[in-house]
């Protein structure tokens, strides 16, 4: 295995097309109807992964990008909005679940299915775990030959709001590989941990811890738990590239003393997830000493350059940084917060979620555009007003719960519900 593999090509033109989706479920069914939006953005060019051919099965997978090449093929699409294709064989949907604050992101593939974090927020108003069964439900409903199985389930890291759901998820659905950072957590997540380290030890099902010392190489860590899929047209990618640090690299503290080595955000699982000249990375909640050390393992690589950005931490003010965002030069954010209006502790309201210096670093690092919304941004905790949007960020406090299509090609569609109380359109 190469210590350091060669960068990546450069990515396809791609064009982003949105459109509004109006969603109910009926009979446990999950119905759409796609009604076109005016104002879609169109995409021009960046950089993204081709994935080349899958090697043989093993413990470990070795780097298998092909040399760099650029791409010469003339844009002839320019001024379009073509649709990403409608053959299921050749796309991968990256559905962005409604769990409030929290974070649940379902990606599906061909072949199978990962969840990334079970949610989420729960109050009088709001439980995310009976929310999150919902949309899964609708899912495998309309996804009877996955027979409610997640070939993956990914825990970036053991706090409530991305593990609330854990023991739910074990109860109803067949999960065949986890992946986590190995780390504990605190008081608060000891029975979802309990029950998911029960459901390890019962079943036959394959298990990754994540830390640094697993990245032998640039490319992250790629083997059979990590990434478990198969797909026959089109076969998908997913790799950890960072996960838990075992020695402080001297981060210090934070503003109220407590050691930024001992917050459980900066020790996320990182995932990149590759469709052919389609790319998607999540961060977790990792913050920015994090940030910076995940910057410089991949400095020099396009690990890093991918079209959609799942917005670390919630859109908070330290979970996105401007190198992150030069780095990634995405086409689509998407923000996994509740909305503004719930009044009550653990809310994106309490916590200010997301931050508008966030979203000014997104509008100008996103190259895609989306119809012009009214939303809510925070300058700090319950401290929120309202601004106008024109970028393609999107935001589950916004807009609901956000399906994102991406096909082989690199073509991108934005699906989101009927607006939600968060995101007015403006007419």
């Amino acid at each position: 295995m190469p210590s350091t593999p060669p960068p990546l090509p450069p990515r396809l033109s791609r064009r982003l097309s949105t459109r509004r989706r109006l969603v109910g479920v009926v009979a446990g069914a999950l119905v759409a109807g796609v009604v076109p939006v005016a104002g879609a953005g169109c995409i021009t060019d960046g950089y993204a992964a081709r994935e080349p051919p899958r090697p043989p099965a093993g413990p470990e997978r070795a780097d298998d990008r092909p040399d760099d090449r650029p791409d010469d093929r003339p844009d002839d699409r320019a001024g379009s909005s073509l649709a990403p294709t409608t053959d299921p064989e050749r796309r991968m949907v990256v559905h962005l679940l409604d769990v409030g604050q929290g974070a649940a992101t379902l990606i599906e593939f061909p072949c199978g299915a990962m969840l990334i974090d079970t949610g989420g927020e729960q109050n009088d108003a709001f439980d995310a775990v009976p929310r999150l069964k919902e949309q899964l439900d609708a899912f495998f409903d309309r996804r009877v030959d996955l027979r409610r199985t997640l070939d993956l389930l990914v825990i970036t890291h053991p706090h409530i709001d991305h593990v609330r759901g854990l023991p739910m998820i074990l109860r109803e659905y067949v999960v065949k590989n986890v992946v986590d950072d190995g780390r504990p957590g605190d008081d608060l997540v000891t029975e979802q941990l309990r029950a998911l380290r029960d459901y390890i030890a019962a079943h036959d099902t394959g298990y990754r811890a994540v830390d640094e010392t697993a990245l032998i190489s640039k490319g992250g860590l790629r083997d059979d738990v990590v990434d478990p899929f198969r797909c026959k047209a089109v076969d998908p990618s997913v790799r950890a590239l960072s996960g838990a640090v075992p020695r402080d690299p001297g981060w210090g503290t934070d503003n109220y003393g407590k050691m930024h080595f001992d917050n459980e955000n900066n020790h996320s699982v990182v995932v990149r997830v590759d469709f052919g000249n389609a790319s998607l990375l999540i961060t977790g909640d990792l913050e920015e000493h994090a940030i910076a050390g995940l910057l410089e393992r991949y400095r020099g690589t396009r690990w890093l350059d991918v079209d959609l950005y799942q917005v670390g931490h919630h859109g908070s003010h330290n979970g996105t940084t401007r190198a992150l965002v030069a780095a990634m030069t995405p086409h689509v954010a998407l923000i996994s917060m509740g909305p503004e209006r719930r009044h009550v502790p653990w809310t994106a309201w309490t916590y200010g979620h997301p931050r508008a210096d966030v979203i000014d670093r997104l509008e100008r690092g996103v190259s895609s555009s989306r119809p012009h919304t009214t939303v809510d941004v925070a300058s700090g905790p319950k401290k929120f007003s309202s601004r106008g949007l024109d970028k393609a960020i999107y935001g589950t406090g916004w807009d609901g719960a956000v399906d994102v299509v991406m096909d082989v090609d690199g073509r991108i569609e934005v699906l989101t519900p009927a607006p939600a109380p968060g995101a007015r359109a403006v007419r």
